[in-house]
C-alpha cells in the first residue's frame, strides 16, 4: 500500500467518525424534545 491509500482511509474513517457523532447528536436530540414535551403534559 502506497501514502495514498492510507490518506483515504484516514479520510473515510474521519467521515464515518463524524457521521457516528452526529447520528448520536440526532438521538439525544429527539429524546430530549420527547421529555420535554411529556413534562409540558404533565405540569
Amino acid at each position: 500500500m502506497n501514502a495514498t491509500h492510507y490518506l483515504y482511509a484516514a479520510y473515510a474513517a474521519t467521515w464515518l467518525i463524524h457521521i457516528g457523532y452526529l447520528g448520536t447528536l440526532v438521538r439525544r436530540q429527539r429524546r430530549l424534545r420527547e421529555r420535554m414535551r411529556e413534562l409540558k403534559r404533565n405540569s
